[in-house]
Parts: C-alpha cells; sequence; structure tokens
C-alpha cells in the first residue's frame, strides 16, 4: 500500500498560535494520489501573521540574528589615570552584561555614575568578571605605543573581583594590576610583590586601545595599506 505525507516545518511559536496540527496528509481516491495544494498549506500557516506582518504578500523583513556570544557592553567609568584614587575605582557600580546572543536594557540615571559609561565590543574574557570597570588612560601613563607617533586615550579595563584583590599574596607578577599607594594613589603596572603600605585594588584584564592609522600608510594602491587584508 502505498503511503504519502507531506511534513511542514512550522516554528513552536507558530504551532502554538495556530493550536491545530498544519501537517496534513495526503487523500487517495480509486487508487489515485491527490496532493493537497501548497497555497492551501501556506494559508494555514499564515493565518497567525498580523496584516502587513513578515512574511504576508510574499514581503519579508531584513532579519539579522545577534551572534551566540558576548553582545556590546556598556562599561563603568571609574575616572581617569594618572591621577586615579582608590576612592574612585571602587565607586562605580557595574551593570550587568547581557546573556550570550541577547541584550539587556538600562536606563541611565543622571546621578547612577557621575563620570559615565562607554560601550565596547562584546568579549568573552570581560564577560566572565562582572565585576570590571573602565579607565581612561593617557597611552604614555601606561608606556603604550601609537603608529602615529602620538599619545591617545585608551581604556584600561580593571577587574576589581581578582583574588589578589583580598589575598596580595596571590598577586602575579607577570601580570599588571591596579595598586594603590598609602596617599590613596592609583599604579597600573606590574609588580614582583606589593610595597609595604600599597593595596591591590585589580587586575588589568587587557587595555582597549584606539585604531590609529599610520602616517603615509595607503598611498593609493589598498595593497600597499598597512590595513589591507586579502
Amino acid at each position: 500500500m502505498l503511503s504519502l505525507f507531506v511534513a511542514i516545518s512550522v516554528s513552536l511559536n507558530a504551532r502554538a498560535r495556530l493550536g491545530t496540527a498544519v501537517v496534513r496528509g495526503l487523500s487517495r481516491t480509486a487508487g489515485a494520489v491527490m496532493v493537497v495544494g501548497a497555497a492551501d498549506i501556506v494559508g494555514e500557516v499564515d493565518n497567525w501573521r498580523p496584516e502587513g506582518g513578515h512574511g504576508t504578500g510574499n514581503r519579508f523583513m531584513p532579519l539579522d540574528t545577534v551572534a551566540m556570544g558576548p553582545g556590546p557592553m556598556l562599561m563603568a567609568i571609574a575616572g581617569l589615570y594618572p591621577g586615579l584614587t582608590a576612592a574612585e575605582l571602587r565607586a562605580p557600580q557595574p551593570l550587568p552584561f547581557a546573556p550570550a546572543g541577547g541584550w539587556n536594557y538600562h536606563r541611565l540615571l543622571a546621578d547612577g555614575v557621575p563620570t559615565g559609561f562607554v560601550a565596547l565590543p562584546g568579549n568573552e574574557l570581560v564577560a566572565e568578571h562582572p565585576d570590571t570597570v573602565a579607565v581612561v588612560c593617557d597611552g604614555t601613563s601606561l608606556g603604550v605605543e601609537f603608529a602615529d607617533g602620538a599619545s591617545h586615550e585608551c581604556l584600561a579595563l580593571i577587574d576589581r573581583s581578582d583574588e589578589a584583590v583580598a589575598n596580595p599574596g596571590l598577586l602575579d607578577p607577570r601580570q599588571f594590576y591596579a595598586l594603590s599607594d598609602a596617599a590613596g594613589r592609583v599604579h597600573i603596572r606590574w609588580s614582583d610583590g606589593v610595597p609595604e603600605g600599597w593595596t591591590v585594588q585589580g587586575r588589568l584584564i587587557f587595555t582597549q586601545l584606539p585604531h590609529v592609522k599610520k602616517p603615509g600608510s595607503g598611498g593609493g594602491f589598498a595593497e600597499m595599506d598597512d590595513d589591507f587584508e586579502f
């Protein structure tokens, strides 16, 4: 006996709205096979769509799905370096990061973080450290060089929940930290140990640099440009 079936895949959302199965079996009469018309099936599937909505009238909205990874991050700014104090570094309350593949909504209040926020691309390393704040730094104060030979602002991302904050003996001499001296001034640097009278305020996750173009690069041929990618 010949058995034919037509399977139509619909989203769970569509199934919930329809409330009835959309899949139809094929009818057989007098040994002949009669296929249900595709237009009839599409009509049933589209019953849940609002008039003028996506997928109606052979019209489809441009859609874009967020990549399955950390979304853009809104980082609280602790202050400016050099000149930052330990109290300023500890003050901001970070905003929660968005779940992977999604986003958050924030309503920023005037008195929330006086120093403001900065938006950065999503980063898995930062996402693992939710108590991270941004410090606006003069590049030369960190020893960072740029392609144009000038100094530019960069962002030092400091994880205030690092284990060395509670236990200075766990400080890693190969890493960079935000250390505060006896006067409360913050120093972003590496150290073989915590100097006497100093305190660990956090560990540097990384420093975000702006894109700086080398003077004279890109002389008219894209292949000669330092930023050219094949």
